[in-house]
């Protein structure tokens, strides 16, 4: 049997709040316009079953499941599981014929008791629209650095010109605009790792002695071509040559950077006309009389492409977006020398330098501003306002249009999904010969090839956090593409962004493994709270669990070196934030602690933060002296955000001394970390390459610190006392990796973190340190706790490695394969005097278990599988006589107390008897209800504090109340 996995709609519509929305994927205009006739099937499958339905069978099935809206949208990625030619897409939201067909499937689903979902506010969706209007569109450079005759001025340089990219919202036509070429010299230092060009001695070449020439032919391609000539290639790309005869001019300049420049049907983001064309179109859905109730919001990126490894000339993504209105943006923000900002793409060109005439042509070069520290710093600078300066105001101009929205509707909007259509670590690359890729997505090793982060950041998609203020709830996909995040990094995520929400429950959405690996996925998933199953969701108020440690999520990475992007070590046992969030909403309290959004953390951990605002270093040194523990890794910064120097500042902070250089710190390939005094337990690490990444950052020690690591007789790791607190400075990665995925686990990153007291035990527990997330890395389970006081315990997936293929839908008999070859691990549970959060458990089950108890110890909610008892702090509680695949139990909601007087709500998956607790005093029952009103046939008796309810198949699977 074939089936598939949705669980990322699931994530998008099951998510808090709690809209229910039937949903129909168009992946051709010709579908919407079949949906005039209700009684039309259209295909909808989403997987190898197929699926044919009309619009009355979609909204009477919704009424039926009590959905209140219907959510219609274009997703490109089904057409592979439907009959269907590839189509152009011509009808989009802002077309007036678009508005007619959706006001009559409006006023349809409104028979139904459903208002309409849309996928109105998405950068793809809305671009033709924009370019048809105004005239303006966006543009991309597609650059690349050669050589030039330094007399002539002669040169060719060849690209893989780019013809059409494919996304989610269909296929689109580049349209080549012309060429630009520019003159310079460089210095080459560092073994070829940098270029050194000053941004003063580039120099634009005539547009009239550059020709783009075809490279089979040698023909010359005009500036303008029709988009017919790009519609029915074979291959998206064309190798071209971007050349000159030369002019006489510049001599003495013997380097040249060329760029093509392609206009995309999407919007100039940075033009004053966004806000007028979004209200606009808006407003017409609102006077049309469109019900609309929410806005599907899935993968909010610009214009790119899905074919991730197929953008790159010498290994490098070598296309970024840049408008006239975006250059003034940046040279108003950043200085007026960024005018010209065309130039300053020099800057990203980065890669293996094939132009290069000796070995050292191998290696990874990139462009800088100068030979100084301070200079290679300042470039750095430059892409990081870049990136950040476009993916905020993509965010910002669909902030303001959803607000404005919801001011016509007067009413809140749903928008729950996530930005990226493709997360790192999942869609990185490395050359795994012929093993399974995914299995070694792990870490950092020699065979590391290219993150994919550098594309999401191009296409403005790559700040989780900062897509979180619109996207509400948000999530991620990390688990993608049959990556099963054996190290749990993408429920992290999730738990990071959701605490900081709107609507504090995020989801992490998998897909791409057999249904039995899904399982266990989402088992740990609910562990963290990431749109977790329903009854581990009513046990835990529907929030994310509870850490002691916060990351800042290594923004500046990708910025720093664009083969690297958003992760330094995948680790789970904490909360991610970036900096300038952290700024932004972070507070400290007397004691030290951090305290977003009523979360509270100890220790605050730098992974890799190179240009920081300079209130981050003001907020560590706060922290220290107030008690907190402030836990530095990686490079030291040069410069700060806004430019100015910092080292000194950063040096008296950590108590060490270091100097700045041209080379960033040392490589140390097959050296080892060892650890001292504090750390001494702590196992030596092993530097794996030379990687950037990988680099280590020597210091002298001031006085009063202490050295607490070395790496080849140098100090890399120390230690100051300041005030309350502690301030510890490692100069290298931390590596953590719980998956095993080179064959052994490495846990250096939880090791320094557990040494350094960042997570305390309850102190309930004698001589025990029971706290969750060092439970979690010390035994075979993962524990988490969460604000009301729950425990979650979920028998731990984290060493079985990937050998399934890939798909989205399922094929169950390949799939068993697989699985016979690499045999699931058990997945029971069986603990005895399990220590954890301050209690101790007894307990046999399977996959997942919860509890909490009151102020007095009673034992007020639980979940089990395939168990009859549990004994929590010495206080046995037998549920059934036998085991139950299911029982659940926990207090009601204080709307269900005050709607129907109930004061437990209970879900089994069995039948028998069950025994469940109630409240202290609960002398007397109404009785048990299925709902408001719904009294349910269940036999029951009250007795001793104890609810015995008799179910049977026809009542068992159900939720229901216990009522007084």
């Amino acid at each position: 049997m074939k089936r598939y996995f949705l669980f990322f709609l699931f994530g998008i519509f099951c998510s808090f709040p709690p809209v229910q929305a039937a949903t129909i994927i168009l992946t051709s205009d010709q579908q919407l316009s079949d949906l005039m006739d209700p009684d039309k099937k259209i295909d909808i499958s989403t997987g190898y079953d197929k699926r044919f339905a009309s619009l009355r069978e979609i909204c009477e099935a919704g009424k039926k499941r009590g959905d209140k809206s219907l959510t219609i949208a274009f997703d490109e990625f089904f057409r592979q599981y439907r009959e269907q030619a590839g189509t152009v897409r011509r009808l989009t939201p802002d077309m007036d014929e678009y508005i007619v067909k959706i006001k009559k499937i409006s006023d349809f689903a409104a028979k139904y008791g459903m208002g309409i979902g849309l996928s109105l506010l998405n950068p793809l969706d809305i671009g033709p629209g924009f370019v048809n209007k105004t005239g303006q569109s966006g543009r991309w450079l597609h650059y690349a650095a050669g050589v030039r005759d330094a007399k002539t001025g002669r040169f060719n340089v060849q690209l893989w010109r780019q013809l059409y990219w494919t996304n989610n919202k269909g296929k689109i036509i580049l349209k080549l605009k012309g060429a630009k070429a520019f003159a310079f010299r460089e210095k080459v230092i560092a073994n070829g790792r940098y270029s050194v060009v000053d941004p003063g001695d580039i120099h634009e070449i005539s547009s009239s002695s550059i020709t783009i020439q075809r490279y089979d032919t040698t023909s010359i391609i005009p500036a303008w071509e029709p988009s017919s000539l790009a519609t029915d290639v074979t291959l998206p790309i064309q190798r071209v040559n971007i050349c000159s005869e030369g002019d006489n001019q510049l001599k003495g300049y013997d380097r040249v950077f060329v760029m093509l420049e392609y206009e995309t049907p999407e919007m100039d983001y940075f033009s004053p006309d966004v806000p007028g064309f979004l209200n606009n179109m808006l407003g017409n859905y609102y006077k049309t009389g469109i019900n609309l109730t929410s806005l599907y919001s899935d993968e909010m990126h610009i214009q790119q492409d899905w074919y991730y490894f197929n953008h790159h000339d010498n290994g490098q993504l070598s296309v970024r977006y840049m408008t006239k209105h975006m250059a003034a943006q940046y040279a108003a923000s950043y200085g007026k020398e960024f005018t010209d900002m065309d130039k300053y793409m020099l800057y990203f060109v980065s890669g293996p330098k094939s132009i290069t005439n000796s070995p050292y042509a191998v290696n990874n070069t990139q462009y800088v501003m100068g030979e100084t520290a301070e200079a290679i710093s300042r470039t750095i600078l430059f892409r990081d306002r870049y990136y950040k300066l476009l993916n905020h105001k993509v965010v910002d101009v669909f902030i303001a249009a959803k607000k404005y929205v919801e001011s016509l509707y007067k009413r809140e909007l749903d928008n729950g999904a996530h930005a990226s259509w493709a997360q790192s670590p999942t869609i990185d690359l490395w050359d795994a010969g012929n093993l399974k890729m995914e299995a070694y997505q792990y870490e950092y090793t020699s065979n590391f090839i290219w993150s994919n982060t550098v594309q999401q950041a191009s296409a403005g998609c790559y700040d989780y956090f900062k897509w979180g203020d619109y996207l509400q709830p948000t999530g991620n996909d990390f688990a993608e593409c049959g990556w099963a995040d054996r190290n749990y990094y993408g429920a992290a995520m999730a738990a990071s962004i959701g605490v900081l929400n709107k609507y504090p429950n995020a989801y992490a959405a998998f897909w791409g493994m057999p249904d039995v690996v899904a399982e266990r996925k989402h088992a740990i998933n609910s562990a963290f709270g990431g749109s977790a199953t329903h009854t581990i969701s009513a046990i835990t108020d529907n929030l994310h669990r509870d850490v002691n440690v916060l990351i800042l999520y290594p923004m500046n990475l990708v910025a720093a070196e664009e083969r690297f992007g958003s992760w330094m070590t995948q680790y789970a046992y904490a909360n991610f934030i970036t900096a300038e969030k952290l700024i932004e909403l972070g507070k400290l309290n007397a004691d030290g602690a951090i305290e977003i959004a009523g979360r509270k953390y100890s220790t605050l951990v730098t992974l890799f933060e190179v240009v920081p605002p300079p209130a981050l270093l003001d907020m560590m040194k706060q922290m220290g002296e107030s008690g907190g523990r402030v836990i530095w890794f990686g490079p030291p910064p040069v410069l700060d955000n806004r430019g100015v120097s910092c080292t000194e500042k950063w040096n008296a902070l950590f108590g060490v001394t270091y100097t700045p250089s041209w080379f960033p710190g040392q490589v140390a390939p097959g050296k080892q970390v060892t650890f001292l005094n504090q750390f001494k337990k702590v196992p030596p690490q092993v530097i794996l390459t030379d990687f950037l990444v990988d680099h280590v950052y020597p210091v002298t020690l001031a006085s009063g610190s202490e050295q607490e690591a070395e790496v080849d007789g140098m100090p890399v790791g120390s230690r100051k006392a300041t005030g309350k607190g502690a301030m510890y400075y490692f100069g290298f990665r931390p590596r953590d990796d719980q998956s095993a995925s080179l064959g052994y686990e490495t846990g250096t990153l939880f090791g320094v973190l557990s040494a350094a007291g960042a997570y305390p035990s309850t102190g309930k527990i004698k001589d025990t340190n029971d706290n969750t997330e060092y439970i979690s890395r010390t035994s075979d389970y993962l524990t988490t706790r969460f604000p009301n006081g729950s425990t979650v315990i979920v028998r731990h997936y984290r060493t079985h490695r990937e050998n399934w293929l890939d798909g989205f839908s399922r094929n169950d008999s390949i799939d068993a394969i697989a699985l016979k070859q690499n045999p699931m691990p058990t997945d029971e549970i069986r603990l005895n005097d399990f220590m954890v959060n301050g209690h101790s458990v007894t307990f046999a089950g399977r996959l997942i278990t919860a509890f909490n108890t009151d102020a007095g110890g009673q034992l007020i909610s639980f979940e089990g599988h395939q168990c009859n008892e549990v004994t929590v702090d010495g206080k046995k509680y037998s549920f059934s006589a036998e085991d139950q695949p299911t029982i659940v139990f926990t207090p009601a909601t204080q709307a269900e107390k005050a709607t129907m007087n109930a004061v437990v709500k209970i879900f089994i998956n069995g039948k028998g008897k069950i025994n469940v607790p109630v409240p202290a005093g609960t002398t007397k029952l109404k009785g048990i209800y299925a709902g408001k009103g719904k009294k349910a046939a269940i036999p029951f008796t009250l007795k001793d504090g104890l609810v015995t309810l008799d179910f049977n198949s026809t009542t068992s699977g159900k939720w229901y109340y216990i009522c007084i």
